[in-house]
């Protein structure tokens, strides 16, 4: 779910946590349905607003988002990355044909294509550095892209991630995975002082598709964001 060495401590994304991760989003796509909900929202906005190029999914840890992008706009036009090697090695088992790209030291600057998209879900409240983060990630996108950025909407920070926060304490690490709780106005003021202007945006309910009310029973918020271009 992270994307960079930004973050509290990059050895807590274990293969371990992963799948911790893919039952969740399992769950969360064929029992509640939340989680599909969500990957269907950004793959439709994303097929009515985009017009070729590529896509990058960032933090793609599972690579379940990655397939459904791959699904709908095909392999040959969709690429995951995260820092995690081993979820990496184990994406470009599991997926034919979509590229995976490890993210280390360098990869923003070191990486020379650009994108139509790129999508970043449930990652931003794992970094450290948000805003610094987001300018590294903007460098990928073509002038006209659009970044996605979805994050929990939480009632107390982590409730969320009680799974993940339970494997950390199992493991001696006594940090909230989630390093912050976003609500529209903060992850608007970041997006807007990383350089960021908000397009859309959807509040993806637990409870109901069509909601897009602020409430209790939130899962995610998901901005769709496009470069400023002075």
């Amino acid at each position: 779910m992270v994307a960079k060495n930004n973050h509290a401590d990059h050895r807590t994304y274990t293969l371990t946590y992963q799948f911790l991760v893919g039952f969740k989003i399992l769950f969360g796509r064929k029992i509640l349905r939340h989680k599909q909900w969500e990957m269907d929202h950004v793959t439709n906005y994303l097929s009515d607003n985009i017009n070729g190029g590529m896509i990058l999914d960032i933090g793609c840890s599972t690579g379940h988002l990655t397939q459904c992008l791959s699904n709908r706009f095909g392999p040959d036009r969709v690429a995951g990355a995260d820092i995690s090697i081993n979820s990496v090695k184990r994406n470009r088992e599991l997926y034919d044909g979509i590229n995976f790209h490890h993210i280390h030291n360098g990869f923003y600057n070191d990486h020379e294509v650009r994108y139509s998209a790129i999508t970043l879900m449930h990652v931003l409240e794992h970094i450290v550095e948000p805003i610094e983060f987001l300018n590294e990630v903007t460098k990928l996108l073509d002038n006209n892209g659009i970044l996605v950025i979805s994050v929990p909407q939480e009632r107390i920070r982590g409730d969320l991630a009680v799974f993940e926060n339970i494997f950390n304490i199992a493991r001696g690490k006594f940090q909230n995975v989630h390093l912050r709780n976003y609500t529209f106005k903060s992850l608007s003021n970041e997006l807007d002082s990383a350089g960021l202007h908000v397009q859309d945006f959807k509040y993806n309910s637990l409870l109901r598709k069509k909601s897009n009310d602020v409430g209790l029973m939130n899962h995610s918020l998901i901005m769709y964001t496009k470069k400023i271009i002075n």
